[in-house]
């Protein structure tokens, strides 16, 4: 599942619960899964085309999965729309996922489904409109390096983590002068197959219409291999605790990049352990930033998030900067005790019940909001999972035993490998 403590925000709730039932559609042609989820209440549809891959399936050379979004976007947007930049993208690539969104009123839905379906034929566009996209993708990635620091830290400090630069450690920067249109369509010619793809249909729908529409625009579609998640199999050293030291101009501040790394092997239901999940990740958070900025003065800046695969891995990062007269080794060195600390710490019901009551009011919130709903959705399909909504998962969440929720707490807290980057402000 994508979620990130930096997801973990929470909401008001200003007007009623809509009703999001997920109904799994039966004839599904050759896709990896079909949903729809009827939202009466809306007087929208939205079709999420969730490609089942993302960055870090693209093997040797970064940014071709973010590139490949575009021109399949675009040449979707020429197919049906005559014009392959009539509209703003809405599109999306994650390390796990791409994800395709048209959207109208119920009486568009055939437009709508004409653009999701032509997402996945081979991108038409003219060469040299191809290669000007190349350029764009190139913009739009120097920008977010420019802006945010803790991008590009970060990823040194997975890199170090798993010992690679692709899978986990995807690296953009390095390979953004080997993007290719021919790489592109490689790209989409093995993972926007029908097999590897989810739709979800949500909004002012009922679910005999949603059938028909798909069966449709996607019944020629064909059952092929699906995709396999390699990067799955890229772990850690047993034992690593890696520290590297570098100075950098980019930097305004001195600054720690740190990740850490523990599995639950074989687990048996990756879907109901995301529900405790996110009480964990809302309590460890919670006294890292009190140990590490509330209480302890290490951090002026604190940010972290946590991320759990569908193979029970999980993948924490955190990025820190120290408060003026604290070294970057003290600084580290308060983080992993503060992280050793949870082992012995005294987690009691009464936290576990106020993070528990913090996100059932998280996940109600997003009922209201259609981009944060959709972004629900579309976190739990990324991983190939059954969606479920808003109100569903905050049930599930009440539902969420303390003891999980205390299992995760003490994985985290345990010895598991870490690689950290020191960056100095030059």
């Amino acid at each position: 599942m994508k979620f990130t403590a930096l997801f973990a925000f929470l909401g008001m709730i200003s007007h009623p619960a809509l009703s999001q039932e997920v109904i799994e559609l039966e004839d599904i042609a050759g896709l990896h899964s079909a949903y729809v989820i009827p939202i009466h209440e809306r007087n929208r549809v939205d079709v999420q085309v969730i490609i089942l891959s993302g960055t870090y399936d693209e093997g040797e050379v970064s940014g071709i999965a973010h590139y490949t979004e575009h021109l399949a976007a675009l040449s979707a947007d020429k197919a049906v729309l005559q014009q392959p930049r009539q509209r703003d993208l809405n599109a999306s690539t994650s390390p796990i996922s791409i994800v395709h969104t048209n959207s109208g009123t119920p009486d568009e839905i055939d437009k709508i489904m004409s653009l999701s379906r032509a997402v996945l034929d081979t991108p038409e566009l003219t060469v040299p409109f191809q290669l000007s996209e190349i350029d764009i993708v190139k913009r739009e990635v120097f920008y977010k390096e420019r802006v945010a620091p803790i991008r590009w830290l970060r990823r040194r400090s997975l890199q170090n983590l798993y010992g690679a630069t692709s899978g986990r450690a995807e690296d953009p920067i390095g390979d953004i002068e080997q993007i290719t249109i021919e790489g592109a369509l490689d790209f989409h010619a093995q993972h926007y197959t029908a097999s590897n793809t989810m739709i979800i249909i949500s909004g002012d729908i009922d679910p005999s219409l949603a059938q028909q529409k798909l069966s449709e625009y996607f019944g020629d579609t064909e059952t092929t291999r699906q995709v396999p998640d390699t990067w799955l199999d890229l772990h850690p050293t047993p034992g690593l605790h890696h520290v590297e030291k570098i100075t950098s101009d980019r930097l305004l501040d001195d600054s720690i990049s740190f990740s850490k790394f523990f599995e639950f092997p074989n687990p048996e239901d990756v879907l109901s352990m995301q529900a405790s999940f996110f009480i964990a990740s809302d309590i460890y958070n919670s006294h890292l930033n009190r140990a590490l900025y509330l209480e302890g003065f290490i951090a002026q800046n604190f940010s972290q998030g946590s991320y759990l695969a569908v193979d029970g891995d999980l993948e924490y990062n955190a990025f820190l900067v120290p408060f003026e007269g604290v070294s970057l080794e003290e600084a580290l060195a308060g983080l992993e005790t503060a992280i050793a600390n949870l082992q012995d710490a005294t987690i009691t019901s009464d936290e576990i019940a106020i993070a528990r009551a913090k996100n059932v009011a998280y996940t109600k919130s997003l009922e209201n909001s259609p981009r944060a709903y959709l972004d629900f959705f579309q976190n739990l399909g990324s991983d190939g999972l059954p969606p479920v909504s808003p109100s569903q998962f905050s049930q599930m969440i009440k539902d969420a035993p303390d003891s999980e929720v205390l299992r995760f707490i003490e994985a985290f807290a345990s010895n598991s490998p870490t690689a950290a980057v020191l960056a100095k402000a030059n």
